[in-house]
């Protein structure tokens, strides 16, 4: 984790540094994705928000909680929230549609009868953003969470390890 964190970091430096620093803004907004366990499907209900450098970079965070519960192999998994930091990239394709990526690493917690453990993850994401106007932008992505458990957690990390989609409405200038 120390390591990601110091690559992050210099993205960042490096970002900053760059011949042609010129921040477009940021954007912020309300996030829905639904992911595919094996055990059915699990609502996520969020929100995120981040600052766009070299019209093309963005770095910010996010943060997601379950808004349903799914049974696994160990038991009801009752909640699961986690959130972190987010850096990504985007390329406009044509005048109003962006295609790009992004990744979001930190730290989370689920309940499970009744137990709560944390868990640490990374969860890439492809996205394709629409711009309705020049301040409102939906996007549309797909997601694999990969989770980071304690060797004695309830839960195993294939329950934790999930694709989903993810729609966004975002406000804000990219």
């Amino acid at each position: 984790m120390k390591r990601l964190f110091i690559l992050v970091l210099v993205f960042a430096v490096s970002a900053l540094g760059a011949e042609r620093v010129s921040a477009q803004g940021g954007f912020g907004g309300v996030h829905a994705a639904s992911e595919f366990t094996s055990n059915g499907n699990l609502l996520m209900i969020g929100g995120g928000g981040a600052w766009v450098i070299n019209s093309n970079f963005y770095i910010g965070g996010a943060g997601y909680g379950s808004a349903n519960s799914v049974y696994s192999v160990s038991g009801e998994l009752n909640s699961l929230g986690y959130g972190g930091f987010m850096f990504g990239y985007f390329n406009e394709v044509k005048e109003s549609i962006r295609v790009g990526g992004d990744v979001l690493t930190g730290s989370g917690g689920y309940a499970m009868d009744d137990v709560e453990e944390d868990f640490f993850f990374i969860e890439p994401n492809v996205k394709v953003w629409y711009s309705i106007n020049k301040i409102m932008h939906l996007s549309a992505g797909l997601y694999y969470r990969i989770a980071y458990l304690n060797a004695d957690a309830v839960l195993n990390e294939q329950d934790l390890n999930n694709f989903g989609i993810k729609l966004s409405l975002n406000f804000g200038k990219l």
